[in-house]
């Protein structure tokens, strides 16, 4: 009995022999079953043979088929997915443990010195992918520019020899350019910022007096360690500088002297001492509107935050019950990351100053301070600055929600020093 089965009227002989011819010879070959045509993947035409994998001719052909295109595109938006969830699990994690930290700060179990170095390595690092015109804050950074613009220039003579206590990452050099000083010193906690400083000074090649960039504690410890290997450092300085920094030092009596102490020992006599830093008053005014039973006070808007762990200071009357230790939590978009500061009661600062031999010579809200110098600086500043201080109503300065962040909530201070600290035995 035939194998094949009878051909159907309507199919060619050419048809039949491609689809059956071979049904006999083929069917078994040394009583082993063969595959024939039909027995193929669904997806290999009838008229060509299927595509050995091992044959060079035909790798190109097998990596176009549908079925790897497929695969390497649900492999490749897995491993997406991966890199969002395990990034969104370490910023959860970094998160939690900052809280502990700022817990632990606040509980006075560490201190806030780790804190504070970390992250102004982490901006540092942040900072360099980023351009800075693009940030949502760069009018309030024109205004506290030009507010160190005006306290520099104000302050600083030429030939001066200049130390600046937080130097941060260079970003004042070229103002004390502009005063034709002979050298600056700079030290800095976070030494991320200060391999940025030296990058800069490095680009910077119309700067032409000596800068001396460290790393080291300004306000934990005697200024001695840290300048004791760079012997080039002219001290006494007729200009000792601290530019948002101060308030880290007054976590304890005992760093916030240390600090004053460094400044004294630091500064020839009739040298300035001057700085930025928060307002006391500005938020006493702030948390004297919580009512007693709001436990954790907290204020700001878009722009900028500030926290209070507890309401310490409602319980007591509407006083800190010390100088020192006042810690909150301030966030502003895009520089800092609710990193603990402390308040500074600038009666505090003025005694300690006094005590180490210096005298209050001004002491200014930014927006006064803006208001009074602005008018002979219209014409010094470049014409960038300018047009990046011009509100929305064609005056200068700093507008909306910036305004209580920076020309509200800082003020400007310079002290001079008049004699010299004797320390008691």
């Amino acid at each position: 009995m035939a194998l094949r089965p009878e051909k159907p009227v309507w199919m060619s002989q050419e048809q039949y022999d491609r689809q059956y011819g071979g049904f006999e010879t083929n069917k078994f070959k040394n009583g082993t079953p063969t595959p024939l045509e039909e027995d193929q993947p669904s997806d290999t035409p009838k008229d060509e043979k299927p595509l050995d994998p091992s044959d060079a001719s035909n790798s190109d052909a097998v990596s176009e088929k549908p079925v790897y295109k497929l695969h390497k595109r649900r492999h490749r938006n897995y491993d997406i997915e991966e890199k969002r969830k395990k990034q969104q699990f370490n910023r959860i994690r970094e998160e939690q443990l900052k809280l502990h930290e700022i817990e632990m700060t606040a509980n006075k179990v560490v201190n806030v010195d780790q804190i504070v170095r970390e992250h102004y390595n982490e901006r540092t690092f942040h900072a360099k992918r980023y351009n800075r015109n693009f940030s949502p804050i760069i009018k309030l950074r024109n205004f506290n520019n030009a507010i160190k613009y005006m306290l520099i220039d104000k302050y600083t003579r030429p030939g001066n020899v200049v130390l600046e206590l937080g130097c941060g990452k260079g970003g004042d050099l070229r103002k004390y350019g502009s005063c034709g000083i002979s050298q600056f010193i700079g030290i800095d906690i976070s030494n991320e910022s200060i391999r940025e400083a030296q990058r800069r000074y490095r680009n910077m090649k119309d700067l032409d007096y000596q800068v001396i960039l460290i790393t080291g504690d300004c306000f934990g410890e005697s200024l001695g360690v840290a300048v004791q290997s760079f012997p080039e450092c002219r001290f006494p300085c007729d200009v000792v500088s601290t530019q948002f920094c101060l308030h880290y030092a007054f976590e304890t009596e005992e760093k916030a002297r240390r600090a004053i102490l460094n400044v004294a020992k630091s500064l020839k006599i009739d040298g300035f001492f001057f700085g930025t830093i928060p307002d006391a008053e500005f938020i006493r005014y702030k948390l004297n509107k919580f009512p007693p039973d709001v436990e954790k006070p907290s204020w700001g808007n878009s722009i900028y935050k500030v926290s209070f762990p507890n309401n310490a200071y409602k319980m007591n009357d509407c006083e800190f019950e010390s100088p020192y230790g006042n810690m909150y939590t301030y966030w502003l978009e895009d520089a800092i990351d609710n990193v603990p500061e402390y308040v500074i009661p600038f009666e505090t600062l003025r005694n300690l100053c006094d005590e180490y031999g210096m005298e209050l010579e001004m002491q200014k809200p930014f927006n006064e301070f803006f208001v009074e110098e602005i008018p002979t600086w219209m014409k010094r500043f470049s014409p960038k600055l300018r047009e990046g201080l011009q509100r929305s109503d064609g005056k200068y300065g700093v507008e909306g929600e910036e305004k209580e962040a920076a020309a509200y909530f800082y003020t400007v201070f310079a002290f001079r020093k008049v004699k010299e600290h004797v320390e008691k035995p």
